[in-house]
């Protein structure tokens, strides 16, 4: 987004009032539309001190942080899977290993 749709500090405070209580009530994030980037209520305030995240707040809607979340799960659960099953597979070469004579491979 270009700098000339930027807002102040003192705009933004007056104009994300209603979302950020809306958001705090309800446990939503900010997020951005067509764009992954997720915020807390607390990390959209905290952004403005550096001249973040000032934006019109037609620039975000909230959304529930477990969406967010949802796709970091799902990897993680299949990364785990992958794992478990190599981890097993080294365990049975392990254990065939050990109980193996060396002259008899």
């Amino acid at each position: 987004m270009n700098k000339s749709k930027r807002i102040s500090i003192e705009q933004a405070k007056i104009d994300y009032q209603d979302m950020i209580n809306e958001a705090l009530e309800k446990k939503l994030w900010f997020t951005a539309k067509g764009v992954n980037l997720w915020l807390s209520p607390f990390e959209l305030q905290d952004g403005w001190k550096f001249d973040k995240y000032l934006f019109p707040t037609n620039y975000f809607q909230l959304g529930n942080p477990n969406e967010y979340l949802r796709p970091y799960s799902e990897n993680f659960k299949k990364a785990k899977n992958m794992y478990d099953y190599a981890h097993k597979r080294y365990q049975a070469y392990a254990k065939r290993l050990t109980n193996t004579p060396i002259n008899n491979l």
